[in-house]
């Protein structure tokens, strides 16, 4: 891209001509993570319905390899040219976001993609001269073997409920062990393994993928999806890292209990409804995939509670729903994430329709938390393990109680009333908007008399009504709501201010300040504790990162928030799995300055929140179509000396943006697409971190230029008015810092004095 143009003469071109998405070859090359020979190192890709493979490069089959739902079914590959084989643990190896590829000494290349919504794989081999090339397909226990003209199949064994069917794109031999060898010399050789319910589903599957181009329609596909929005910073490792936080969060979606969000890999593969919502916007929407969030929120709709007679769970989407277990609603943030997730798919979308679908699932949901659970100051009460923080000592006593009343669950009650009411409304029910509105605003007024201080926000409430200030990251949540302000301004200031300072480390928020007794060093350490004991106690989840992301892009912090975000961006690039996010880190690092990741290697809303960063908080777009309004609240870092954006909004429609940053003064390149003429409004970050806001009227087709700085704006040459929109709170907040880790040494650490501290602490009740 043409990023080295001057301000002056960028203004006077056309957008298209300064900046644009690269092609296919070019967008894969450039997110390609590089394996260097005899370098093992973990990936996984997924198939959209209810598979993924789990690969490692220099290998042919360590790993799980393709798993569907919880079978096994696939292993791996070894090619041949001339009958040689092509040793992997000494050749480059590539991590791609549909598999890999392998370039072997001799020029042989060999690629595996898992085909999206396909149950099948391809392997392509090619080789820069004629020979005869093989292909061995892996099975750790394959059924009975037969060939079947051009198809080989394979009847399901040890359990298994699924058949096995492997074509090819050249005429070919079969051999021993699986080996697929060319009947004649040739260059490229493409071979499809395919699974269904029967052989014939299997073998026509494979034969109608190995007549095409599988890869490369894969290929294609893929990059439509991920580039359908786009951005591109003059960073390019914060490009690669966050395309693949796209990508994994793609491979997340799946259709196995319809259309669904796992929650992590390998043990969570399951619906979980908090973190479904939690991972909807940096999955489905910033990417512009309206459709599929459409079907995920109406798919968790209709597992709705509405069993009669009425239990205390009535009216609640369910915690988790699983194959394997029955269906639970033991969670009390589930169904508040998921009518905040709704609203802003209607705000990105204008999908008024859906609102009336909302519409009658708050009904029952508001029924039933008002009569259960709703107490005397309007807040939502709530069992000590029913918020995300919810491990239990032996499915019983929570490691880390944070009932009655946890500081986000009321932060997400007040925007579930706010949706409530706005759904009511549209509905035409003014008695139920202006019950949930009253109840909204009394919440509201409570949690600031019972939670804050005046220097210090509470964590909890606990049973005796007494304030639990240990230092957490949940206190953020308060400052990354959609709605107007739960709470003042100054007072988030200061919270962000408490929280940052005390639990932001360069690599990840922790979820106990260092400094608390009950803080755990180490996710895994057996010498001292299970490891649910540190789960919520200091262990740094990759998820938190996000809103702190945003309180501090809110307040004008971006230039740390970019810091963090380049060290995450290095940990999706390069610790455990390649191109993903682990649930956990450890809080502090190893005597050798390492990061230990922790938990599910792959987590859903880790690389969620990534992506959303992006799109939400540095480019700052936050689509209003309720009422025709596209809002942008940038915070551009100071590293960024431009950018590039698509981003996509309502019905196929989307904006364009190219910007620039010369000295003090910034200019917005935009193109709107589509058919509406829209309103635009930014809230504009000054010197001294207060923001103004300008707006003007943007016709589609017609490329605007919007240049401010020093005070003033302009839109095409016309002056734009400025008004103050939020004020500086640098003075609250002061200068921030990352919190240095401390060593780790376990006599320092109350928790790890004595064999399983904290289990005893909450077992004789003295847990505070």
């Amino acid at each position: 891209m043409k990023y080295l143009i001057t301000l002056a003469a960028a203004m006077t071109m056309p957008l298209a001509a300064v900046a644009g998405k690269p092609g296919v070859d070019a967008f894969f090359d450039a997110m390609a993570i590089s394996v260097p020979p005899g370098q093992q190192s973990q990936f996984v890709v997924g198939d959209n319905l209810a598979g993924y493979f789990e690969g490692y490069t220099q290998s042919h089959d360590r790993g799980a390899g393709y798993t569907i739902k919880n079978a096994s079914v696939y292993e791996g590959y070894a090619t041949f040219v001339d009958g040689a084989a092509n040793e992997r643990t000494r050749s480059n190896e590539q991590v791609l976001p549909y598999g890999h590829r392998v370039r072997h000494a001799g020029g042989a290349l060999e690629e595996m993609a898992l085909l999206s919504k396909k149950h099948a794989l391809a392997i392509r081999l090619t080789n820069p001269a004629d020979a005869i090339l093989t292909v061995q397909t892996l099975f750790k226990d394959p059924g009975a073997v037969r060939r079947d003209g051009d198809v080989v199949l394979i009847a399901p064994s040890g359990g298994a409920k699924l058949f096995t069917a492997i074509a090819a794109d050249q005429p070919f031999m079969l051999g021993d062990a699986l080996t697929l060898r060319s009947a004649h010399a040739v260059r490229s050789m493409t071979v499809v393994v395919a699974f269904g319910d029967s052989a014939a589903q299997a073998g026509e599957r494979a034969q109608a993928l190995a007549k095409a181009d599988p890869i490369g329609a894969e290929r294609k596909a893929l990059y439509d999806a991920l580039t359908k929005s786009y951005l591109a910073t003059s960073d390019l490792e914060y490009n690669k890292a966050l395309n693949w936080a796209k990508a994994a969060s793609r491979m997340f979606v799946v259709e196995e209990f319809g259309t669904g969000i796992w929650a992590g890999l390998p043990w969570f593969r399951d619906n979980w409804g908090r973190d479904t919502f939690i991972a909807l916007p940096g999955t489905l929407l910033v990417s512009g995939q309206f459709d599929d969030a459409k079907a995920v929120l109406s798919n968790f709709a209709r597992y709705q509670n509405l069993r009669e007679p009425r239990d205390k769970e009535y009216g609640r989407i369910p915690n988790r729903v699983s194959a394997s277990d029955k269906t639970i609603y033991n969670t009390v943030d589930g169904t508040p994430w998921m009518l905040r997730e709704a609203f802003e798919y209607i705000q990105y979308t204008g999908d008024k329709a859906f609102a009336r679908q909302m519409y009658q699932l708050a009904l029952p949901y508001f029924d039933g938390a008002i009569a259960n659970y709703a107490d005397q100051d309007g807040l939502l009460a709530h069992d000590s393990a029913d918020t995300w923080m919810d491990a239990r000592i032996d499915n019983q006593d929570p490691w880390s109680a944070r009932g009655p009343r946890a500081v986000e669950i009321q932060a997400l009650w007040h925007t579930a009333l706010k949706t409530g009411a706005y759904l009511a409304s549209d509905a035409g029910d003014a008695a139920r908007a202006r019950q949930w509105n009253a109840l909204a605003d009394k919440a509201r007024r409570s949690f600031l008399a019972l939670y804050w201080d005046g220097s210090v926000m509470a964590d909890r409430l606990r049973d005796d009504a007494s304030r639990d200030t240990k230092v957490r990251p949940n206190q953020l949540m308060l400052v990354s709501i959609p709605f107007d302000d739960f709470i003042p301004p100054k007072v988030q200031a200061r919270v962000t201010r408490n929280a940052v300072s005390e639990l932001l480390y360069p690599y990840g928020i922790a979820s106990l300040s260092q400094n608390d007794p009950y803080f755990h060093p180490r996710h895994q350490n057996p010498d001292f504790h299970h490891k649910d004991a540190a789960y919520h106690q200091g262990t740094i989840w990759g998820w938190n990162a996000g809103f702190t992301v945003t309180a501090l892009n809110k307040f004008g912090y971006q230039d740390l928030a970019w810091t963090l975000s380049q060290n995450l961006g290095r940990q999706i690039l390069g610790l455990g799995t390649l191109g993903n996010m682990s649930e956990l880190l450890d809080a502090l690092p190893g005597d050798d300055g390492k990061l230990t990741p922790s938990g599910t290697y792959a987590q859903s809303w880790s690389v969620a929140e990534y992506a959303r960063n992006g799109y939400q908080d540095y480019v700052g777009f936050r689509p209003r179509l309720l009422d025709n309004t596209l809002a942008f609240t940038p915070a551009i870092p100071a590293a960024w000396s431009a950018f590039y954006a698509v981003l996509p909004f309502g019905a196929g429609e989307n904006i364009e943006v190219d910007f620039r940053r010369a000295g003090k003064q910034q200019q917005w390149q935009l193109r709107l697409a589509g058919a509406t003429r829209r309103k635009v409004v930014f809230s504009m970050l000054s010197a001294d971190k207060s923001r103004s806001q300008l707006a003007f009227e943007l016709a589609p087709g017609k490329p605007a230029t919007l240049v401010t700085g020093g005070g003033k704006a302009s839109i095409d040459g016309k002056p734009l008015a400025l008004r103050a929109h939020q004020a500086s709170y640098a003075a609250d907040i002061g200068e921030l810092v990352f919190q240095t880790p401390r060593r780790y040494r376990a006599g320092d650490f109350p928790m790890l004095r004595s064999k399983d501290a904290l289990k005893g602490i909450v077992e004789r009740k003295e847990y505070r």
